[in-house]
């Protein structure tokens, strides 16, 4: 079967808020700002290789948000990422979940509040290669 998962669309109270928060902090980039058309919705997403698609992309549009998604979840190369994000979300105010190493398949991980109220997980160590297709 030729489906793959592509995106995932939420509304966000701060629609440059939000921007600001995957771009700084979930390392996304803008690859389709539909503002700049007249439509309403930004498109970010892991910047692709010239010519080449982005893997997924979280698509945005201003609007009330009526229940939070549960979370997000991104990947960090190591612990020590894991943990400046959650320095930088305490200083801000958004920490919700101190750095934990809950080992096995969770790995160490935090949880932020992104400006909309979304949840976002930070992980390191929490393995996806392996998992049966």
């Amino acid at each position: 079967m030729g489906v793959r998962w592509t995106h995932i669309t939420i509304p966000v109270t701060d629609i440059d808020g939000s921007i600001g928060f995957f771009t700084e902090v979930c390392d996304l980039s803008v690859v389709r700002d539909r503002r700049l058309e007249g439509g309403t919705t930004v498109w970010l997403g892991p910047r692709p290789e010239d010519g080449a698609a982005p893997a997924f992309v979280v698509v945005i549009y201003e609007g009330d948000v009526h229940e939070p998604l549960d979370h997000f979840g991104f990947q960090c190369d190591s612990r020590e990422e894991v943990t400046a994000i959650a320095e930088r979300a305490r200083t801000c105010g958004t920490l919700v979940e101190e750095p934990t190493d809950a080992g096995g398949s969770v790995g160490y991980f935090t949880v932020v509040r992104e400006p909309s109220g979304h949840l976002v997980e930070f992980t390191h160590g929490q393995p996806l290669k392996g998992l049966a297709a």
